[in-house]
């Protein structure tokens, strides 16, 4: 199973099985799968991305390059980051200073979001910062 989301950036997910799950799933699952079902276009999207994904590694080795160089950066300044993917979550506390804080940052033109609780921050407002492997 994939999630496709944040990974492709693309929404709804996909499972990779054998003829024999796939058809189980088909007659055991038929109410899930037609009341879950993404449109067409997004099954489109999600094999454009598999698609990129394989002509493109260097794209992959590209991110995990400015990810590790983000980590380099936010340790250098005794940031805390918890987190291995292109989206690194840093805990501000309280919701008006970190949307402040967000807002301060998208106008200076990073990619940066404001995440308030209950998004699995503890209870705490958090800063995202969304690493893109296009970015410059």
């Amino acid at each position: 199973m994939h999630t496709c989301g944040k990974a492709l950036g693309v929404a709804g997910a996909l499972v990779t099985a054998s003829g024999v799950l796939r058809d189980f799933m088909i007659n055991r699952c038929r109410p899930f799968i037609f009341a879950t079902a993404p449109s067409p276009l997004i099954a489109v999207a999600v094999r454009a991305a598999l698609f990129i994904l394989e002509q493109e590694p260097e794209q992959q080795r590209r991110l995990a390059r400015l990810v590790a160089f983000t980590h380099r950066k936010m340790e250098a300044r005794s940031l805390r980051c918890h987190s291995s993917s292109q989206i690194l979550p840093y805990i501000v506390g309280d919701n008006a200073p970190t949307m402040r804080l967000a807002s301060a940052m998208q106008d200076r033109g990073f990619d940066i979001r404001g995440i308030r609780p209950p998004y699995g921050t503890g209870g705490n407002g958090a800063l995202a910062n969304f690493t893109d492997a296009k970015r410059r």
